[in-house]
């Protein structure tokens, strides 16, 4: 995805170029017809003083008297040149030499004027712009030209034109400078926002203090309405939290009276009701061992092990002051899932393998290039492989297995982990045991 900044410059540059290259247009357009008009009424005037040179001798010829029209029509290839034609008139300027002329007719009054090749020098290539005229002296009818190479004022004109290219280009490249400078002071005061994102990330703070921060007015909209959703997640997480905690504390009284009253069903009612009650029990025991696991709620929080771990371990130590938990795993490893389903998840592992691993518990949690693993293994009496096959078959309640209805509590950690693309086996643990194996995705 392309960035604000890169995205903001691809539209300067658009803008600047869609303002800027127009007028260059029109400039360049502007500067062609004043010069060609400039060098035109120039050769108007040249045009006049050929008229007013031209004469008729007693044998009725015409001829131009060169001395009134000055030196560049003399000189061989000056870049100014002259021709009349008539009926039986054929006159042009020295500066032609041998060239050819344009063999043209226009009636008089009329004009019209032209650019063309002009003499080949061989290392330079003249450009003439021609003005063409009909005109009448005494009954006779004459077509008259003059040239004058403009070669020259067209390289002057592209360099001109290069230069100035050169001169946009570069104060583009200055402008982006100076608006990636900007841009960066601007986002500089977003940084605020950034460590306080990362803080709350990293569970160092619940809210972003929204009201009282100094953040920009443009995003001062943005870290309300983060600050908002994350009150009213924390709010509904702990709502449903107290929730199920509260139905489970409230629901011990009425199983009680419930065992009371299945005391005077008869013996084969009483079996049958007390493995209901017994199932309802190990479901309430379960809600409560959750929450006094996962504590208060935070969501969103990326969950670091070195902060997290050891209260959990402690609540499992009360519950299971036999059981001895050894847990192996980097001070510093910080996994990205979320906090309340990483503790969901290992606290469900870890009470399973307290309750049936045999008193010998160890956690293993380690990052690799990919994913991140986990490991609880027991000493227990471990599962046959058959078991195994069906307990992770889709669809089946793996915390509703077996006589006493509690079954391996694997409910909850399979769907934590389905709910980030990971995977679940259960394998035999050497020499006896099992070995609960998970991994997850490293982004989560």
């Amino acid at each position: 995805m392309i960035s604000v900044q890169q995205q903001l410059h691809r539209q300067w540059l658009i803008t600047l170029l869609v303002i800027l290259l127009p007028l260059l247009v029109l400039a360049d357009y502007g500067v062609r017809r004043m010069t060609t008009h400039y060098i035109l009424d120039h050769l108007g005037q040249d045009a006049d003083s050929l008229i007013s040179a031209m004469t008729e001798d007693d044998q009725g010829r015409w001829q131009v008297d060169e001395q009134r029209l000055g030196s560049l029509y003399q000189r061989v290839y000056s870049g100014h040149y002259y021709a009349v034609h008539g009926d039986d008139t054929d006159l042009h300027s020295r500066s032609l030499w041998d060239h050819k002329v344009p063999d043209m007719q226009l009636p008089p009054g009329s004009s019209r004027y032209w650019q063309q090749a002009g003499v080949n020098h061989g290392s330079h290539q003249e450009t003439w712009l021609i003005l063409a005229q009909g005109i009448r002296i005494s009954d006779h009818t004459f077509t008259l030209w003059v040239a004058e190479d403009i070669s020259p004022l067209m390289s002057l004109l592209q360099r001109y034109r290069m230069i100035a290219l050169a001169l946009l280009a570069g104060s583009m490249v200055l402008l982006l400078i100076v608006q990636r400078r900007q841009l960066r002071k601007a986002f500089a005061r977003l940084q605020p926002l950034q460590q306080q994102l990362r803080e709350l990330r990293f569970g160092e703070r619940n809210s972003l203090n929204s009201a009282v921060a100094d953040y920009p007015q443009e995003v001062q909209p943005l870290a309300e309405e983060i600050d908002r959703l994350l009150t009213l997640l924390q709010e509904r997480v702990s709502r449903s939290r107290n929730a199920l905690g509260n139905l489970a504390h409230e629901m011990k009284r009425p199983l009680q009276q419930l065992q009371l009253l299945a005391e005077q069903l008869s013996p084969a009612q009483q079996q049958q009701q007390r493995q209901i009650l017994q199932q309802l029990q190990t479901l309430i025991q379960r809600e409560l061992k959750r929450a006094r696991i996962v504590g208060l709620s935070s969501p969103g929080r990326q969950t670091r092990l070195a902060d997290e771990l050891p209260p959990l371990l402690q609540v499992l130590s009360q519950l299971y002051p036999g059981v001895s938990i050894h847990c192996a795993y980097e001070p510093e490893a910080v996994m990205p899932q979320d906090r309340d389903d990483v503790l969901e998840l290992l606290g469900n592992l870890l009470d399973n393998a307290c309750k049936y691993g045999g008193g010998e518990v160890t956690l293993t949690v380690e990052q690799q290039p990919q994913q991140w693993q986990i490991e609880v293994t027991d000493n227990g009496p471990g599962i046959a492989a058959e078991d195994r096959e069906r307990l992770l078959r889709r669809g089946a309640r793996l915390d509703e297995q077996g006589e006493d209805g509690s079954g391996l509590g694997l409910a909850i950690v399979s769907d934590i982990v389905a709910s980030y693309q990971g995977t679940l086996a259960l394998r035999p643990h050497l020499p006896q045991g099992l070995r609960v194996l998970i991994t997850l995705p490293v982004r989560g």
